[in-house]
């Protein structure tokens, strides 16, 4: 259970202040109908968790039991640097009200961005990638309804403090794990 618990918290937080919710945010307040967003929301999150924790299953021969918290301490850091240094994307001029593309371009963004590389590391380093893809898909899945929920009040939160905060936790994060990584895992 702790591989769930740690990705779910995890994944959240680096959701929160990421770019993702931002995009989805400004989808749904361009006027893309919320029941077809969430299932391309609820999709993107199951594919790119499942991704994730396949390749870890397929690493977890290769990277032996010490590497693995410097695996998700990297992972944390990496996560921190993402959210410092990519900004939010900008609105859509003509907002799509393809399912279809909304969906692709959720999971390349999700698969690649720090919340799959944290559910990669945090998979491998646990050994739980079922528990792991679980926490991570309900944490992508709940920011990103929550995006979508809120719209353009997303838009109204103090985004670049938020960010600084995430940023200032991932790396404490990384630093903890880093530190006493081999008693964590």
């Amino acid at each position: 259970m702790p591989a769930f618990l740690l990705t779910f918290l995890t994944v959240a937080l680096a959701m929160f202040a990421g770019r993702e919710a931002v995009r989805v945010a400004r989808l749904a307040q361009g006027g893309m109908a919320i029941g077809p967003l969430l299932a391309a929301i609820t999709g993107a999150a199951v594919l790119a968790s499942a991704l994730a924790a396949w390749l870890a299953g397929g690493l977890a021969g290769i990277v032996s039991g010490e590497y693995r918290a410097w695996l998700v301490a990297a992972a944390l850091a990496l996560a921190a640097v993402e959210v410092a240094i990519l900004a939010s994307p900008s609105a859509p001029r003509e907002p799509t009200a393809s399912l279809g593309a909304t969906a692709i371009v959720l999971l390349a963004g999700v698969a690649t961005d720090a919340s799959g590389l944290l559910i990669l590391s945090l998979a491998l380093a646990t050994g739980e990638p079922y528990l792991a893809a679980a926490g991570g898909a309900l944490a992508v899945a709940g920011v990103l309804a929550f995006a979508a929920i809120a719209g353009e009040d997303w838009e109204r939160m103090p985004r670049k403090a938020l960010r600084w905060l995430v940023v200032l936790a991932l790396v404490v994060g990384a630093g903890v794990v880093a530190l006493a990584g081999r008693s964590l895992f």
